[in-house]
């Protein structure tokens, strides 16, 4: 078995962060048997046990969103949107083509080809736009005001709201030399929920998964295999046995240099 990551990882990591802000206050589910045969398909085998900080309940989080909402005009254009007043389309001006909904979906995707600090992703349907903030943020965003400057469109907006910040996630180190480990000091630990043989694992982001086959490359997941030596994941021992605590004392991830 390998190491595997989803199309939604490997899309996150190329432009909009680190492997440690894809994963970062994530868990990590184990699993009978052998891993699928990509990270995007649906778990196989048995769930024996979550890995969490200290075994704690997971609390996933839940990105903040807003809108704007093309409410009139067949001409002109989006100009600016802004979050917490910091533009979030700086490519440029998104002139208006066709119809409201044709032209909310070419905003969405100016937003997304755009780079801000913070960064934000959007979304269209019909002529609503709706952004969402940057994994990690959790409910820091919540009333951030949402606007746009326009040329004879109009819009209204919906302010950012219903962010949640993750509890008992995992945690990294400051990477150095290339690699990466989990966070000094911390404890990452579950109560198995089932007996049997740990066979692979799977690394999912804060944000909850959905567990299903991920063909919208939406899951951050990393796949890999587990052994007591050589694996992706090594452990004491890979037979666990239900209600007993199993605990990860090493993780890391190097970047080679070639």
């Amino acid at each position: 078995m390998t190491l595997r990551y989803s199309t939604a990882a490997r899309n996150h990591i190329l432009q909009h962060g680190s492997l440690k802000k894809a994963f970062q206050n994530g868990k990590i589910l184990i699993y009978s048997g052998a891993q699928p045969a990509s990270a995007d398909s649906a778990p196989t085998g048995t769930l024996l046990c979550t890995i969490t900080r200290n075994s704690g309940a997971h609390t996933a989080e839940v990105l903040a969103t807003g809108t704007v909402t093309l409410t009139g005009g067949a001409s002109g254009s989006v100009d600016t949107v802004t979050v917490d007043g910091i533009n979030i389309m700086s490519e440029g001006a998104v002139a208006y083509d066709t119809s409201l909904t044709v032209t909310a979906a070419a905003v969405a995707a100016a937003i997304n080809r755009s780079e801000s600090s913070p960064e934000y992703t959007a979304t269209s349907s019909g002529a609503v736009v709706t952004i969402s903030a940057a994994r990690g943020s959790g409910a820091a965003p919540n009333t951030f005001a949402v606007s746009a400057t326009l040329t004879t469109i109009t819009a209204s907006y919906g302010n950012m709201a219903g962010g949640v910040t993750a509890l008992n996630g995992l945690q990294f180190d400051v990477a150095t030399a290339g690699t990466i480990t989990k966070k000094v000091g911390e404890v990452w630990s579950g109560t198995n929920v089932a007996t049997g043989t740990a066979g692979w694992y799977r690394f999912v982001g804060a944000v909850a998964d959905s567990g299903v086959a991920d063909s919208s490359e939406t899951e951050i997941r990393e796949d890999g295999a587990i052994a007591t030596s050589g694996a992706q994941l090594n452990m004491s021992s890979t037979t666990l046995t239900s209600g007993a605590t199993t605990t990860i004392d090493t993780w890391s991830r190097s970047l080679p240099s070639a």
